[in-house]
């Protein structure tokens, strides 16, 4: 069965294939209600598919025994690949999330091996290959993204697909040391190689990928491509940006400054803070509040001035070691609460909760500094948010060296490494005390890196002739 569509004449068909869905789909009295997803991946997709057209295959997280498709625009489709909850458990929480997301991160003591879950990742990604084939004519370009369909561009060439299928890892890539311990990495690398062109956020994760083909596969390479079974596979560094304009009119949006403007004054303090993280151990809050800690207790005469927001989103939230972070994220925060908290005056306001981007903006906007410290980060999008949001160039990144944005921006921000408390403390003390001509400095070529380097950027760069 093959689905066709009203695509604009001479222009090729773009397939995006993702775990994440761009919609939730809900109907009710038999209307169809459309919520955007938010994530970097559907920012940076979801317009290009609405402007040109194309077919974006997903997981409905509706649990539905039969596939459905959803008719986004007359050219634009979304079509959903039907899940069982084995699957779910099997490749999602299983292989997924519990053996290739902490592998990737390199915490190898939070790697779980199970069989099941790799007979579950293999079944479900045979699922999406089936999916694309459905709907792929010749002529059409392939995009899959990410670690949860590693074996899909080799199904697709199984398949008999010759046209461009490109693969963007959005995490971090291991070094061989790492990778080594996986059971199927030579599924998983044969499964990618399947691809013509890989990405990755940075040259060092692209530099792990070399090194773990040429290792566990025997590939060879040059500075140009990898060479497998008489192809020739380019690998590059390209970091995946933001959607500039969107950011910009966000910020500019007279409701947006509003509130950003009121919650700034009932705060009350000389000082504020942001953070937004998805409550992972990736992702560092717990180093954050300990820095935080330090530096009320090295910097007496800031308390009752600062005060700090931290978002913390909620995640995997059925994995048991997910609420452990929540609980002990939880007690820190008490804990600093009873050491330096006084009436009147809260240390940290911390909000376990999702938040849309109208609200973040006024967040980030509103905020003297922003605190993004994960412990390792395939790229960070909320830094360059922040940045974005900083239309008066007053405030100050500090920024993990373990996320891959810090590559992009370590001219403007502040870089720390998020296991030395000490450091976090003086990077806090550095931006309260930052001279305003200096932190306007660092804010401009900040914001003129992200504009330069936004998500068609990416797009011109990565996919080449797609058009944003």
């Amino acid at each position: 069965m093959q689905t066709t569509f009203s695509f604009k004449r001479n222009r090729m068909k773009l397939i995006v294939v993702s775990n994440r869905e761009p919609y939730k789909v809900e109907r009710a009295g038999g209307k169809l209600r459309l919520e955007k997803t938010v994530g970097g991946l559907v920012s940076a997709l979801e317009p290009v598919l609405r402007k040109n057209g194309g077919i974006w295959i997903c997981w409905g997280r509706k649990g539905q025994k039969n596939p459905f498709e959803t008719k986004i625009t007359e050219s634009f489709l979304m079509k959903q690949v039907s899940l069982t909850s084995r699957d779910v458990t099997e490749y999602y929480y299983g292989y997924a999330n519990e053996t290739l997301w902490p592998l990737c991160h390199m915490f190898l003591n939070r790697t779980r091996f199970d069989s099941k879950y790799w007979l579950g990742y293999r079944r479900v990604n045979r699922k999406f290959a089936k999916a694309v084939m459905e709907v792929y004519t010749p002529g059409s370009k392939v995009l899959v993204n990410d670690y949860h369909l590693a074996l899909v561009p080799a199904l697709l060439r199984e398949k008999g697909v010759e046209d461009p299928i490109h693969l963007f890892w959005h995490i971090p890539f291991p070094p061989y040391f790492m990778l080594r311990f996986l059971p199927n990495r030579r599924d998983i690398l044969e499964g990618m190689l399947g691809a013509d062109v890989i990405g990755f956020h940075t040259e060092h994760y692209v530099q792990n990928f070399r090194e773990c083909v040429r290792e566990i596969l025997g590939a060879v390479y040059d500075d140009f491509a990898i060479y497998w079974q008489g192809r020739k596979i380019r690998v590059v560094a390209v970091p995946i940006g933001i959607d500039s304009q969107r950011w910009s009119s966000l910020v500019s949006n007279p409701k947006v400054v509003r509130y950003a403007l009121s919650l700034r004054k009932k705060l009350s303090v000389e000082f504020v803070g942001i953070g937004v993280d998805r409550l992972d151990y990736t992702k560092g809050i717990e180093e954050k509040f300990k820095g935080l800690e330090r530096f009320f207790e090295k910097y007496p005469s800031f308390r009752g001035r600062v005060s700090f927001i931290q978002i913390a989103a909620p995640t995997r939230t059925k994995l048991e070691e997910y609420m452990d972070i929540k609980r002990r994220t939880d007690e820190i925060v008490g804990r600093i609460e009873g050491r330096f908290g006084e009436p009147g005056w809260v240390p940290i306001y911390y909000y376990y909760k999702n938040y849309g981007d109208e609200r973040l903006a006024s967040l980030y906007m509103m905020a003297d500094f922003a605190l993004v410290t994960p412990l390792i980060d395939g790229l960070n999008l909320v830094s360059k948010e922040y940045v974005m949001s900083k239309v008066d160039e007053d405030g100050v990144l500090i920024l993990s060296e373990f996320a891959g944005a810090s590559l992009q921006l370590r001219e403007g921000a502040l870089i720390v490494n998020p296991f030395d408390e000490d450091a976090v403390a003086e990077a806090i003390y550095s931006a309260l005390k930052m001279k305003k001509r200096e932190k306007r400095e660092r804010m401009k070529a900040l914001r003129k890196r992200v504009i330069e380097e936004d998500v068609h950027w990416w797009l011109k760069n990565f996919l080449e002739d797609v058009s944003a």
